[in-house]
């Protein structure tokens, strides 16, 4: 199942993917970014740490449902995708 996050359409806000539990003790996240498919949203950046990615989002309509997707790779070598839906509501 995708979890779902929201926000509305003025909003400028960053959704944290944790990627600790895919993470051997050793291994650490060295890139990530991220995509949004669908909609009007658009990815602003996408920040990391060692175990956490970051993705800023901004704008959308009200009613649209995006699909985000977050690539991150680690020093060993590893890559782990992420994916959320992402629902626009105004505020009524």
């Amino acid at each position: 199942m995708t979890d779902v996050m929201q926000k509305a359409p003025a909003d400028v806000l960053d959704f944290d993917i944790d990627f600790t539990r895919w993470l051997k003790d050793s291994d650490r996240i060295i890139n990530a970014t991220s995509t949004i498919e669908g909609g009007t949203a658009v990815v602003d950046r996408t920040d990391f740490g060692d175990s956490l990615a970051r993705v800023w989002l901004s704008g959308g309509a009200d009613g649209e449902t995006s699909l985000v997707t977050t690539i991150a790779t680690t020093e060993q070598g590893r890559t782990k995708e992420f994916c959320f839906n992402l629902k626009i509501r105004e505020c009524h």
